[in-house]
């Protein structure tokens, strides 16, 4: 089980500026372990941002990002006690969605 994602969001004028830490090991599969045997791939491959229950953020990533991505964007018409829901599947199938209401 992946760990929760570090969500931070700061509310300006109404402009959420985010940041959102995803722990993961980010694999490429080119890597070789102690054993000289090739690390499978494991990565993020899709990310879905939404507030209040509307999208605001969307990425699809690949082998080239690099382990424990930090996304960093802004959300324009954040209002304080929206939810912020951060959302992403990786290539073994696995997901993971982690909330932060902004302040």
């Amino acid at each position: 089980m992946s760990q929760a994602m570090r969500i931070r969001a700061r509310l300006d004028k109404g402009v959420a500026h985010v940041q959102v830490l995803m722990l993961h090991p980010m694999e490429t599969g080119f890597r070789v372990d102690e054993a000289g045997s090739l690390v499978p791939p494991h990565y993020i491959t899709d990310v879905a941002v939404t507030l209040a229950g509307r999208t605001v953020f969307g990425a699809r990533m690949s082998i080239a990002v690099s382990r424990d991505p930090l996304l960093s964007f802004r959300v324009t018409g954040a209002l304080p006690g929206q939810t912020l829901r951060v959302a992403w599947a990786d290539s073994k199938g696995q997901t993971r969605s982690d909330e932060f209401v902004i302040a």
